[in-house]
């Protein structure tokens, strides 16, 4: 549940059946989480510690009221909880729903992951995971057993739980290693390329029926595809981040905005920047405001540029993510789920970057013929892609451009191959 306060502030909330919100989880989000982190961290701690209910039911426990008597978790159900960490919530749910509890409590207690027909997380999720039940059961102790006469004696086991807990994070974080490369499992540029083709206007595989859905889509898609901008970033766009007369699309903080009623509020999670857009792009945004978006009810209400233009009570709100997700971009990956499959969001931003090495590559070539041209080095290169992707560290650039980098490390071990072949050609004979 997602509270909206007038000045615009989003406060996520965890509530029963009933509607009643869980005291203590919204006494740990109100006095440690509220005043320093945003609605979307908010919200991933909370379903963490919904991880940690459904650990609670598996197996017949509730901490809240073993904390109440001074019984902190022990060694034991901490290696399990460590395990419980490890798979996927709703995959462990759904077998749950479709198992007997006995069962369930007896398999999962003695061997949880043993358990392979279930989903896991991966090792960071997991450790986030950990790191944020350790610090509400940290908080809830120390809150609760605050007033007791020994509590400065148990203040000794408290902190001793919790760091049993972070201390069962599982080994081998990082981003080191192509396990962890984000475009391992990435499709090729040529994938995205073809579905840019899918979503054009005019094209015969276009999914969406309506003309003006069509223009809409193809310009969201537009944006992703030539901006390598987030798709929060582009559901959070407001007609005045466009900048008609430079041909720019201002990316702007607005977190908390009491503009915006989606209860789930798309924002901006990297720096403010401006990107250049073609005077062509500038038209067809124009266009699809003056002519599309002017027409639908209570669009005008609203400063957003992406706006539902499907007849209903939402008519003319801007879109929200799920929209996005599964009316924007899950219809075009339809078309061909077998080549488009492993397309997401996200990819966009990979593919942009990848795009963009192979032009300061070109830029680089020009400047050798050309000296009036000054060639792009690694610094300004790192410098340029920071700024277009709203990174204040160096390191996310460099693992944006790891898909270009291993393309020219494959191409000069193929090249010193070829001359080593010669070579040996040469001396057999």
């Amino acid at each position: 549940m997602h509270l909206v306060f007038s000045e615009g502030e989003r406060y996520p909330m965890l509530v029963d059946r009933d509607g009643v919100p869980d005291f203590w989880v919204t006494l740990f989000v109100t006095e440690n989480l509220r005043p320093s982190l945003m609605q979307t961290t908010i919200e991933n701690t909370i379903r963490d510690l919904i991880h940690l209910k459904l650990w609670e039911e598996i197996n017949g426990r509730d901490l809240i009221s073993e904390i109440s008597r001074a019984k902190f978790l022990s060694g034991a159900d901490i290696v399990a909880m460590r395990d419980h960490c490890l798979l996927n919530t709703r995959t462990l749910r759904e077998w749950q729903e479709s198992t007997s509890r006995k069962n369930v409590t007896r398999l999962l207690a003695s061997h949880p992951v043993g358990v392979h027909h279930l989903r896991g997380v991966s090792k960071n999720h997991a450790a986030n995971r950990l790191v944020h039940i350790a610090e509400f059961l940290y908080f809830t102790a120390m809150a609760m057993l605050r007033a007791r006469a020994d509590f400065v004696s148990l203040t000794t086991g408290i902190e001793k739980m919790k760091g049993d807990i972070i201390k069962q994070k599982p080994k081998g974080l990082g981003d080191k290693g192509l396990a962890n490369d984000p475009n391992e499992k990435a499709p090729p540029p040529e994938v995205f390329d073809r579905l840019m083709k899918v979503v054009k206007e005019d094209s015969p595989d276009n999914p969406y029926k309506s003309p003006g859905v069509r223009t809409r889509n193809a310009l969201m898609f537009n944006v992703m595809y030539e901006t390598g901008m987030r798709s929060g970033e582009i559901l959070a766009l407001k007609i005045e981040d466009i900048d008609w007369h430079s041909g720019k699309i201002c990316v702007v903080r607005r977190h908390d905005d009491p503009d915006d009623p989606r209860r789930r509020q798309p924002v901006v999670k990297t720096c403010e920047r401006d990107i250049p857009i073609s005077q062509e792009f500038v038209r067809q945004l124009r266009a699809y405001v003056m002519d599309v978006r002017s027409k639908v009810p209570n669009a005008n209400q609203r400063p957003f540029l992406f706006v539902r233009l499907k007849s209903g009570k939402d008519q003319g709100h801007p879109l929200s993510d799920s929209s996005f997700r599964n009316r924007v971009l899950g219809p075009a990956i339809s078309t061909d789920s077998e080549l488009f499959n492993e397309i997401c969001r996200h990819g966009f931003r990979h593919n942009f970057n990848y795009r963009l090495s192979k032009k300061i590559d070109e830029h680089n070539r020009r400047a050798k013929l050309d000296k009036t041209i000054e060639p792009i080095n690694e610094k300004k290169e790192i410098q340029i892609r920071m700024y277009l992707n709203g990174w204040a560290s160096e390191g996310t650039a460099k693992t944006y451009n790891l898909r270009h980098i291993q393309e020219i490390s494959n191409v000069l071990m193929r090249d010193d191959m070829n001359e080593q072949s010669k070579y040996i050609s040469k001396s057999g004979k």
